[in-house]
């Protein structure tokens, strides 16, 4: 193992400095007298030890980073055993691992003998060249650009290209959660915040719904601090979160630190009164977000939660089961509720930009300064909600806004109003409010801008729905025609028939009259005669019985 050399040529820092310096602000300490004094010793350089400054280099790769360099090493080492290959990896040479790189990329497949995807194909690659370039090796190779690995890569392009002819260079997303599934979780018992376990379940969504974390690991993270409690200019709740958590880009990381968690009034479901409430359960000194609830427990009971937090692999299993019990169509993974927080996102920042760009807006000068709440995809328009519930439950922008304003609102655009009552059309009222919307609080006019656009959106949906009854009142029109020319050209030639078919019905039924009264004299005929029979019989053997017993027998006739 080769050990790595640190030299360390520090400056010794115990230099005095001169008192008649100038001093920078937050320099000076006060003394018990109260004047100011400089302090005369500064040091700029903390005690790392070896140990800490290699924690520190070890620390700079992610966990997935380091799995994804032993997946690619166990695979190399597995192909080579296979092969009865033995590489000694500290002392081999460019051209011979050249040579073995060049087999082992044409000739490596799945644990089916299939080829690998894309992705893990030039995972395979990375991580073996990570291997060779961190410690023990250490060995400053680049197996990707080196002249001496040049034959092996280009064996690797043609790789690449073979599993692009195959098909295999697809990758396959995880799906979002659809709108109607979405609606059943909302609503479902697994998400009831009266009781510790549904109460957990929905903290757990609503957080990653809202904030979009990334894997098991970043949940598990999470403590009760990690989250803080602020109010936007109308007096509205909303949770930021605090704790940074560890992105694969820096866009990313930009885009999280606007994401925000606001408040629904009036909404039950409310994700800011449901996570206030879980805080107030769990133990003080709780280390972890997530905790076990209690076995046994009252809902009077001040805390429903143990200072046991959930393990990983529970926390990476809970939107399936949360999906079991709700009974969704679709059993989704925790990935499906990132990628549905990432597209809600997506979908409210495109629908405001049309909003903007279809309505123009001016801006007073004395507003483009006003700071404002972090902007959140939960105050936008939910699809999910929006067939089901009305608009006053559904959107919560609509709420935000105190009721003080939309009064002076209403005041201000009086007489934008009457000329749009006078019109009476959708039109005239977005172009008659535009003008009066000069010197307006910011949050006023992106009120007013949903709504308008939230009108018009309304309006195409009535105009399509129009044309859509009128396509059908023409069909309703040509299926009525069709059915007269049937029904005339049946009753025309109906008359001409029915007298035929009615004398010919009532010779049928005398012909089966007559049939049946001669079928009925026979019988009685037939019937006499053999109960005249019948009877003759009965009275010989009467006769003989009777001789019989008399003891003499009877002449014959």
């Amino acid at each position: 193992m080769i050990q790595k050399e640190r030299t360390t040529d520090f400056v010794p820092m115990n230099i005095m400095f001169d008192l008649k310096c100038e001093s920078s602000p937050g320099e000076e300490e006060e003394t018990e007298g109260g004047e100011a004094t400089l302090t005369a010793q500064i040091s700029r350089s903390a005690n790392v030890s070896s140990a800490d400054l290699d924690e520190l280099e070890h620390n700079r790769n992610e966990s997935s980073t380091i799995k994804q360099a032993l997946w690619a090493v166990n695979c190399f080492k597995a192909w080579l055993r296979e092969k009865q290959l033995t590489v000694d990896f500290k002392t081999v040479e460019k051209s011979e691992l050249n040579s073995v790189l060049l087999e082992f990329y044409g000739s490596i497949r799945t644990s089916k003998g299939e080829l690998y995807g894309i992705s893990s194909y030039v995972a395979l690659r990375t991580g073996l060249n990570r291997f060779m370039n961190e410690l023990p090796l250490n060995r400053a190779w680049n197996l990707i650009e080196d002249t001496e690995f040049r034959s092996a890569n280009n064996v690797f392009k043609g790789v690449v290209k073979q599993i692009r002819r195959s098909g295999r260079d697809t990758t396959t997303h995880y799906p979002p959660i659809s709108p109607e599934d979405q609606h059943l979780l909302k609503h479902s018992p697994a998400l009831d915040p009266g009781n510790p376990k549904g109460l957990l379940n929905k903290v757990w969504f609503d957080i990653q719904l809202h904030f979009g974390l990334r894997g098991k690991e970043g949940n598990r993270h999470l403590q009760p601090d990690s989250f803080t409690l602020n109010r936007d200019p109308n007096g509205f709740k909303y949770f930021t979160m605090t704790l940074n958590e560890d992105t694969k880009n820096m866009q990313e990381r930009e885009k999280k630190n606007r994401r925000a968690m606001h408040e629904e009034p009036g909404n039950p479901l409310c994700p800011v009164a449901s996570l206030e409430k879980y805080l107030s359960k769990i133990p003080a000194d709780a280390e972890a977000l997530y905790l076990q609830p209690k076995r046994r427990y009252m809902v009077t009971d001040e805390m429903w939660y143990t200072a046991v937090p959930l393990g990983v692999n529970y926390l990476a299993q809970m939107l399936p089961k949360i999906c079991k019990e709700a009974g969704t169509r679709t059993t989704y993974t925790n990935h499906s509720l990132r990628v549905t927080a990432i597209q809600r996102l997506t979908e409210s920042r495109q629908t405001m930009a049309r909003c903007v760009q279809s309505v123009p807006v001016e801006i007073h000068t004395q507003w483009q300064q006003q700071e404002s709440a972090p902007y959140s995809p939960s105050s936008e328009l939910d699809s999910s909600s929006a067939r089901q519930e009305s608009p006053v439950t559904s959107h919560s922008w609509v709420k935000q806004e105190p009721e003080t304003e939309f009064i002076q609102l209403e005041n201000m655009n009086s007489k934008a109003t009457a000329d749009a009552e006078k019109d009476n059309t959708l039109d005239s009222a977005v172009t008659t409010a535009v003008p009066s919307m000069e010197g307006l609080p910011s949050s006023v006019m992106l009120t007013i801008t949903k709504l308008q656009c939230l009108l018009e959106s309304k309006q195409e949906r009535i105009e399509a729905l129009e044309r859509q009854v009128q396509d059908l009142q023409e069909d309703r029109k040509f299926l009525r025609s069709q059915i007269m020319n049937l029904t005339g050209a049946r009753l025309v030639s109906v008359p001409e028939a029915s007298t035929s078919v009615l004398s010919e019905s009532r010779s049928r039924r005398r012909r089966r009259k007559r049939s049946s009264s001669s079928y009925v004299s026979d019988d009685s005929i037939t019937d006499e005669s053999s109960s005249e029979e019948s009877s003759r019989i009965r009275k010989k053997r009467c006769h003989k019985k009777k001789a019989k017993r008399a003891g003499c027998v009877p002449h014959s006739d």
